[in-house]
């Protein structure tokens, strides 16, 4: 009987310092420790981001080669996969008669190989890329820090995360959702279903049939498409809402909300520039076993959305974050703490 090696994460801040001689002391310990890396086509675009091009070069080739990787599907494919399944469950009538196999094997076959050998080639063309995403993160960094702003002058507590509710309120000066979700009342929903709902409706039932024309990201809509029939899911606005608000289950869909959780939580403290790449990790760990960080509030983070997780993910190992030691002896000694 063989024993399945601990799957571990290492997050972009541990990633990034390997360049300091770790490399080669990682792959043995990986090997002595029987672990094996998953690695992230979004690390792999945080790495690329890099400035200096020999840095760069060196941690692309640290991230893609060895025996002891994994390269995971992007968080869009999965998170894709768990509304298609939803949908599956409660709408069957949506899906394609026969699905745009080819077309998903076409954007799998880019996340999983090509764009890695794009880096590993010649990393200047999505350095480039990458430098030109910052205005979008940056907008999302900013809607977190005005939300934090709402929060606070609301004096808003983050319960127990399955709890917390939302209803519309027609004297409040903040933007109403009722006009972006076909068929709500404006009574009460759990939060995680209301922002779940107007996410995928914007982006499927907004933003996805005019994207090809305005240029605007359809992600969302490049990985639903191939097995939904999108022209039926919007020709029923008031069902797809329906479906998010009344019939979708946590178990549905533990990556989406798990990113929703981390981002609430993430609320609770100082902003920083770093929160979409956390939330967008954080949907990875229902995957592994462990996740590897040297950031000490983001672990805080994963903490407390644990505490009212209704399923399980990758325990948390705190890194020593002094650059002074060698990245690799860093987590060796985090992971000698455990058990």
């Amino acid at each position: 009987m063989t024993t399945q090696s601990t799957r571990i994460i290492l997050d972009t801040n541990l990633w990034s310092t390997l360049d300091d001689g770790s490399l080669p002391r990682l792959e043995t310990l990986l090997e002595e420790l029987d672990l094996q890396v998953q690695v992230l086509p979004s690390t792999l675009l945080e790495i690329v981001d890099i400035p200096l091009e020999e840095v760069r070069r060196k941690l692309v080739a640290g991230l893609a080669r060895g025996s002891r990787r994994t390269r995971v599907r992007t968080e869009a494919d999965l998170f894709a996969e768990e509304v298609v399944e939803l949908i599956r469950r409660t709408r069957p009538e949506w899906l394609r008669p026969i699905p745009d196999r080819a077309e998903v094997e076409r954007l799998r076959t880019f996340w999983l190989k090509k764009i890695w050998r794009q880096a590993l080639e010649d990393s200047t063309a999505l350095h480039q890329h990458q430098q030109g995403q910052s205005p979008m993160r940056d907008h999302i960094v900013d809607g977190q820090k005005q939300n934090r702003r709402g929060m606070l002058e609301e004096k808003f507590k983050v319960g127990v995360l399955t709890e917390l509710h939302g209803k519309d309120d027609p004297e409040s000066d903040k933007p109403s959702l009722l006009g972006n979700l076909p068929g709500w009342d404006g009574s009460p929903r759990a939060l995680w279903r209301l922002n779940l709902a107007h996410v995928t409706w914007y982006e499927l039932g907004v933003i996805g049939p005019r994207a090809r024309i305005t240029g605007e990201d359809r992600t969302m809509t490049d990985w639903i498409e191939p097995w939904v029939d999108l022209g039926k899911l919007r020709s029923s606005p008031e069902s797809f809402v329906h479906m998010w608000l009344d019939e979708a289950r946590v178990a549905d869909l533990p990556r989406n909300w798990l990113n929703w959780a981390v981002d609430v939580v993430q609320l609770t403290a100082k902003v920083g520039s770093g929160n979409p790449g956390d939330a967008q990790q954080a949907s990875y760990l229902v995957d592994c076993d462990l996740f590897l960080t040297a950031d000490r509030r983001f672990v805080e983070v994963l903490e407390r959305v644990r505490e009212d997780a209704p399923f399980s993910f990758a325990g948390t190992v705190l890194v020593d974050g002094n650059r002074d030691k060698p990245t690799a002896e860093r987590i060796e000694q985090a992971l000698s703490h455990i058990a």
